[in-house]
């Protein structure tokens, strides 16, 4: 039974997170992140946390994603500008569209988004895909559409939907289900859960959830929404090369795989448990943000002969300018988790379903889904829940581990929305209105949250 207290902290949550979206649909038109602070405040406020320790609620919750999301967004445009710039993003996406029809464009964006999201974290994923997304989308544009952005067939498509879903619906899916992905090896860590069993039972999952959510919808979603991304992160990302001699192919790669492989390479020395020289080495550069400084700076020694330090530095101012409006709406975002967290609304939450008594399977789900839901991270979701339903996991007779990390894992992605820094990150890179990011985004986290537990039932009743 939920206690009174309690109730009251989830009607809070709940009415507030519909006045921030008021506060933004209504005539009002409050700047986002004007909403989310004042959504954050009034939140805080009305949970009863006081005010002194509420403005740090805030200002953690905020400071601590721009102190991850935000320097890892500036890093990976700043990398995208060089790339474009030097020609590698264009070599790249004529390498990967040379061929294709339109038709299998989405399938080929989610092989690469599957090796490029399997060691990042979401944020970071997007952050490395979007140079090449913007790449793949303007050849979309001007080999596959005709001038009015129609198809063969005569409908009008968004060459940026037609890449940015199956490559959204792929880092989800990996998300949720694939270790070595940050998620669910913290949540296998927590369980005792055989890491290759994860991985054996997740990759399917993962592959059928993919094609739902990416294949499937891509088509539809890119004939009924038409976002206009910013032109200035456009611009960035597909500008026409500096007018030196294109790289080769090889040279373009470079820069793109090798924060994957050094991240990759941290992930192992963590689940090995490595120690050593070698091991504090990739345990050092292989930290996202590190990587991506380390590919920033062989795109400028690699693809930047030439150019001079003068040109770099534009190259980052320019990228720092165009990532800064979107910085400031994630960091609105993060002070709204910050406060969820805090004010004990999470907290709340949790307790709320675990008073349920219901089978491990669903209550890992569920108490996932509402810490999701509460505080917007992912990770954070699956984290918290999976803490919370260790002990019955292991107080159950006939309950697989892998399975119970997988049920977290699908739970912590469900119905992303205005707390979730990945919304806003989607919502301004791709230029949706908030009603298109609902219909799009949090339509494609949630096909593969609820089909995917789907699957680990069906698992759970043949093993």
């Amino acid at each position: 039974m939920v206690a009174a207290s309690e109730a009251g902290l989830l009607a809070t949550g709940l009415l507030g997170i519909i006045a921030v979206v008021l506060m933004i649909t209504t005539p009002l038109r409050v700047h986002p992140f004007l909403a989310l602070l004042i959504g954050s405040l009034g939140i805080g406020l009305v949970a009863g946390e006081r005010p002194a320790a509420l403005v740090d609620s805030v200002t953690a919750g905020a400071g601590t994603t721009l102190g991850g999301t935000g320097l890892i967004l500036v890093l990976g445009t700043v990398l995208g500008t060089v790339l474009a710039e030097s020609g590698a993003t264009g070599r790249l996406a004529a390498a990967l569209t040379r061929g294709r029809t339109l038709r299998s464009v989405p399938l080929t964006v989610s092989l690469l988004s599957f090796v490029v999201a399997l060691p990042l974290f979401f944020e970071v994923a997007l952050a490395v895909l979007l140079p090449l997304l913007f790449g793949i989308a303007q050849r979309v544009a001007t080999t596959m559409l005709d001038s009015e952005g129609r198809d063969p067939r005569g409908r009008r498509t968004s060459p940026h939907l037609l890449v940015g879903v199956p490559a959204l619906a792929t880092v989800a899916s990996v998300h949720a289900l694939v270790p070595p992905h940050p998620g669910p090896t913290a949540a296998a860590g927590a369980l005792h859960a055989d890491v290759g069993a994860v991985i054996g039972l997740g990759l399917p999952v993962a592959v059928l959830t993919t094609v739902v959510a990416g294949q499937l919808l891509a088509g539809p979603m890119a004939r009924r929404m038409f976002p206009v991304p910013p032109p200035r992160l456009v611009e960035q990302f597909t500008r026409p090369h500096d007018g030196g001699t294109p790289p080769r192919l090889a040279a373009a790669i470079v820069p793109v795989v090798l924060p994957l492989v050094l991240v990759l390479a941290q992930s192992v020395v963590t689940v090995t448990h490595g120690s050593g020289a070698w091991a504090a080495v990739f345990g050092f550069i292989g930290r996202p943000v590190v990587a991506l400084l380390v590919a920033v700076l062989v795109a400028r020694i690699g693809l930047g002969r030439g150019r001079g330090a003068g040109r770099f530095n534009s190259q980052v101012q320019d990228g720092i300018a165009a990532i800064a409006p979107i910085l400031l709406i994630i960091g609105g975002g993060g002070a709204l988790s910050g406060v969820m967290v805090d004010s004990g609304i999470g907290r709340a939450i949790a307790h709320a379903t675990h008073a349920l008594g219901i089978s491990p399977l669903v209550l890992a789900w569920l108490i996932a889904v509402l810490i999701r839901l509460a505080v917007g991270s992912a990770t954070v979701a699956v984290i918290t829940a999976s803490g919370i339903v260790a002990p019955v996991v292991t107080t159950t007779p006939g309950v697989h581990p892998a399975l119970v990390v997988l049920a977290l894992g699908c739970g912590s992605i469900i119905f992303p929305h205005l707390n979730n820094a990945a919304s806003w990150q989607v919502k301004e890179s791709f230029g949706m209105s908030l009603g298109e990011m609902f219909r799009s985004f949090t339509v494609i986290e949630t096909t593969v949250s609820v089909l995917g537990f789907g699957c680990v039932l069906a698992a759970s009743a043949l093993l």
